[in-house]
């Protein structure tokens, strides 16, 4: 089976997410986050961004000149600092599902990004489109087929990541074709089980903000109160069989999914995002989980990146960025496997 180039590392989330290049804040990430998530002992960061915000209107697609220059600065600090960079196409919105006609912007955007970087070194690597949705299997496995042919038109030198469906889930790896060429990488997200790993968080529907104080695994002395916007939902169902999804082995079955896939099929594979929204989710029962959920991974020999760095899933102690040397939660960066800088 063939191996992923890397083993861990971080997702540098809202840098490049923004809807339109004069809302980038290029000073959000500096040289140094490259240098110090190296330190902490990852090799790879993920790059979200938002593509198809950058691009002028009209068939041709072009990416902003300005836009560009940035993913070029970023593209140096990770090669000077010799940490692989995934350059993610992160445009979409959770809530809304993926065009069945995306190709027709997909297809021109990594066309440019493929002639903008042939030349770079192996530390670059392209990914399709995160968390592809709502759209037909067979249809999402055409397009990225097809975007696939157009990069290597142009670039056969760069690993390409590909995934699945309904938000890059681990089922749907077995639904993605079996792409021929080299250097192509599967990937996957896990945030299993969803109500702990999103407690408090407001992009759901219905919003998880009531939920907080939730344990991993589930504790029959520390069960909520089922609050009045989730009866008759969605919520309601999985918090009465939180016992059963929260379960080790019953998240080792999705684990073990995702290493027969990769086994079977002879191909790379990683998780691209995990993580615990820190704001109401028990400070140990997160620790808890990462330590559980990335040594799991590792177990099986995939490699994974959190998401984020820094932010509302991130590795400090607050959602902020704080000082490197003392503002870390310490706690979350072992359970994860790093290693802290000494204070």
């Amino acid at each position: 089976m063939k191996k992923v180039p890397f083993s861990r590392g971080f997702n540098f989330g809202k840098w490049f997410e923004s809807r339109a290049v004069k809302d980038i804040v290029f000073t959000k990430y500096i040289e140094d986050d490259f240098v110090n998530v190296k330190s902490l002992g990852a090799d790879v960061i993920r790059l979200p961004a938002a593509f198809h915000n950058f691009t002028a209107s009209g068939q041709d697609h072009t990416l902003d000149s300005v836009f560009l220059k940035y993913l070029d600065t970023a593209v140096e600090w990770a090669e000077k600092h010799k940490i692989f960079l995934i350059i993610d196409n992160h445009s979409f919105h959770p809530i809304d599902p993926t065009d069945v006609n995306i190709d027709r912007i997909l297809i021109p955007v990594w066309e440019q990004i493929a002639r903008r970087y042939k030349d770079r070194s192996d530390y670059v690597i392209y990914e399709v489109l995160n968390e592809p949705h709502g759209i037909e299997d067979g249809r999402w496995g055409k397009i990225q087929g097809d975007v696939i042919e157009a990069i290597r038109k142009i670039d056969r030198k760069h690993a390409i990541v590909v995934g699945g469906t309904n938000f890059n889930s681990i089922p749907k790896l077995e639904t993605i074709p079996e792409y021929t060429g080299e250097n192509i990488i599967y990937t996957f997200h896990f945030y299993d089980p969803h109500l702990f790993t999103h407690q408090g968080a407001t992009w759901n529907k219905p919003s998880l903000a009531p939920l907080a104080g939730l344990p991993f695994p589930a504790d029959k002395n520390k069960k909520p109160q089922v609050h009045e916007t989730f009866k008759g939902t969605w919520v309601e169902e999985r918090l009465d069989n939180y016992e059963n999804d929260s379960k080790p082995e019953a998240l080792c079955v999705s684990f073990d999914r995702a290493a027969s896939f990769a086994k079977e099929r002879g191909v790379p594979v990683f998780c691209g995002e995990l993580g615990v929204f820190m704001i109401q989710s028990p400070p140990a029962d997160r620790v808890k989980w990462y330590q559980f959920v990335c040594r799991e991974l590792e177990k099986r020999g995939i490699p994974w990146l959190s998401w984020d760095y820094f932010g509302g899933f991130g590795i400090f102690k607050t959602i902020e960025k704080g000082d490197f040397k003392t503002g870390l939660n310490v706690d979350v960066v072992r359970a994860m496997g790093f290693t802290p800088p000494e204070k």
